[in-house]
């Protein structure tokens, strides 16, 4: 690991340490953008040194928010995704999602007909 020139050379004891301390931050949580600019590297050799010390990288990007409490009862109990939405303050994408990663198997569009709260047919 070099600095901000990341010009590749290799220096000697001092860069193992530094690489050993790279790997340690990003495992213990920091990003790829944090760790360039702690240790005064691009980001893409930042990456690229993690990668070479084998480092598996975390999904880029904000993970899925995991459904509030009663968001997954409330929809099997009849609510619809848009009124799901309206209630807890979310998206219709957001609130489908979550239904989505919680494992629910969605209804049809259109919800259940009228008067049979089952969705069977009459």
């Amino acid at each position: 690991m070099t600095g901000a020139d990341d010009s590749g050379a290799c220096g000697g004891e001092g860069d193992l340490d530094a690489e050993a301390e790279l790997v340690r931050a990003y495992e213990a949580g920091a990003t790829i953008t944090e760790l360039a600019a702690r240790f005064g590297m691009t980001y893409y050799r930042t990456r690229t040194s993690l990668l070479a010390a084998g480092v598996v990288l975390r999904q880029a990007g904000p993970t899925g928010a995991t459904a509030p409490p009663r968001f997954v009862e409330a929809y099997l109990a009849g609510a619809s995704i848009q009124d799901l939405a309206t209630r807890f303050g979310l998206s219709f994408g957001v609130a489908r999602r979550m239904l989505l990663q919680s494992g629910v198997r969605l209804r049809p569009q259109g919800g259940v007909p009228r008067g049979d709260a089952t969705g069977g047919a009459k």
